[in-house]
């Protein structure tokens, strides 16, 4: 009789597994089709600069040339998108965007989430967005910070050349393990995921 039941409790547990995998894929898929309405959102209303999400909270950024007297006085209106001060208001959505491991080579998983996000930031051609790459604790720091700073740039050269988006609207910046998403420890896997930040206009 054992025999006979082996293979349907494969089977089943089979099943499960595909079951629980196509499940999480669309959690993952409404999860993402959530965050692609909020980064339309930020990008089509003239926000103050309050996150879209509540339990997101911007954090004051700080650029290695935001120093200048003229970028920390600039009107809105005229903003240099490469000389944001350091406390520019900004919505800021999350994305756990692929890479290839150890790399900063944009996945092709996630390719069709970066088109997306493409499409959503040429309805504001004149917005500037903070592209912030992100990592988790797990290794040495100096290299996740260099890592974080590689994939910021990975993917705003993935959005300026497939998509024809303008470079100098997209300011990279690698932020390495010092901002853990909230809720998470610092060596949760999720950490590892790309913020837009969308300028208040």
């Amino acid at each position: 009789m054992k025999t006979n039941f082996r293979p349907a409790t494969s089977a089943l547990l089979c099943g499960l597994i595909l079951l629980a995998m196509s499940s999480g894929q669309a959690v993952a898929a409404d999860d993402d089709a959530a965050k692609l309405k909020d980064l339309e959102r930020a990008m089509t209303a003239p926000g103050d600069g309050d996150s879209v999400k509540r339990k997101a909270k911007t954090r004051a950024i700080v650029f290695d040339n935001a120093g200048s007297p003229a970028a920390a006085n600039a009107p809105a209106a005229a903003l240099d998108c490469a000389n944001l001060p350091p406390d520019v208001k900004a919505n800021a959505v999350d994305f756990s965007i692929q890479f290839q491991i150890g790399s900063a080579r944009v996945s092709q998983s996630s390719e069709g989430t970066l088109s997306s996000i493409a499409k959503i930031l040429a309805l504001a051609p004149d917005r500037c967005v903070i592209v912030e790459g992100h990592t988790d604790s797990t290794g040495n720091a100096d290299r996740n910070m260099a890592l974080s700073k590689d994939r910021a740039g990975s993917v705003v050269n993935y959005i300026t050349e497939k998509a024809g988006i303008e470079r100098k609207r997209l300011v990279p910046l690698g932020k390495g393990s010092g901002n853990p998403a909230a809720g998470l420890a610092p060596n949760d896997p999720k950490n590892r995921r790309v913020v837009f930040k969308v300028v208040a206009g």
